[in-house]
């Protein structure tokens, strides 16, 4: 009897992993925007395949600060002033944020982005020229703004508008709260799972030269798009380690 439950309890466990739940249709899009910018520009020959590895570096590790941003904790608010829902307040909310994450995603790019480093350096790589391009410090800045978006976007979806001087607390909390923390942490190993990837990325393409170029960074953001999209079945590539 005592082995039967147990069963349907890690039955259960599992089930809530394998099925949790997927993003909104928007939040797809805005992930989309965000992955698309450093393969546009490697194909439109706007950076090399430095510039492109940075890039993707980069967007590896806003994914990071947006699991960090969004996830939830008890004391978050749950009612916003009915003037944080007019739409100027939405747009500065969304760029605040923007420039925030993109900040400490900065930083972060710098381990991500290491054997990037390492071969730009080995190829005299001229980093002041690449940073000061249009093809890379553009996207730089779309790519934050769109992870602005969609914190802010994940945000609304958690708050109801209240009246002017409510508490920020003054209704329930929306959704699942415990389950949304193990989205979060199933939605962090899949990032780190990503960043591992990368870094296979990175090799793949200064070995397999052109081809590699013209190949692996499509299939790549087709891999960062599957993840974001359907995050229901990817989570069970590697159950016990997105169980954590």
């Amino acid at each position: 009897m005592e082995r039967a439950g147990a069963d349907r309890t890690d039955r259960a466990a599992g089930a809530t992993v394998a099925t949790l739940g997927r993003p909104s249709l928007l939040g797809v899009v805005l992930d989309l925007g965000r992955h698309a910018p450093p393969v546009i520009v490697l194909y439109f020959r706007h950076v090399d395949v430095v510039g492109y590895l940075m890039l993707t570096a980069f967007d590896l590790a806003l994914g990071l600060m947006l699991i960090v941003g969004t996830t939830r904790a008890a004391s978050d608010p749950t009612t916003v002033d009915p003037r944080a829902t007019w739409l100027i307040s939405r747009l500065t909310a969304m760029l605040v944020l923007g420039v925030f994450l993109g900040l400490v995603a900065a930083v972060l790019t710098v381990p991500i982005a290491f054997a990037a480093l390492v071969f730009g350096w080995a190829s005299g790589v001229d980093w002041w020229d690449l940073a000061s391009r249009t093809g890379f410090w553009i996207p730089v800045v779309v790519m934050c703004v769109l992870t602005g978006a969609r914190a802010q976007h994940s945000f609304e979806s958690v708050t109801a508008p209240g009246k002017r001087g409510t508490s920020l607390h003054a209704g329930p909390i929306l959704g699942d709260l415990a389950g949304d923390r193990r989205r979060s942490k199933v939605a962090y190993a899949a990032q780190v799972t990503l960043i591992a990837t990368y870094v296979g990325l990175s090799l793949a393409l200064t070995v397999f030269g052109r081809f590699g170029v013209e190949v692996f960074p499509i299939l790549y953001a087709t891999l960062l798009v599957f993840y974001d999209a359907r995050p229901d079945v990817a989570q069970r590539l590697f159950p016990e380690l997105w169980q954590g």
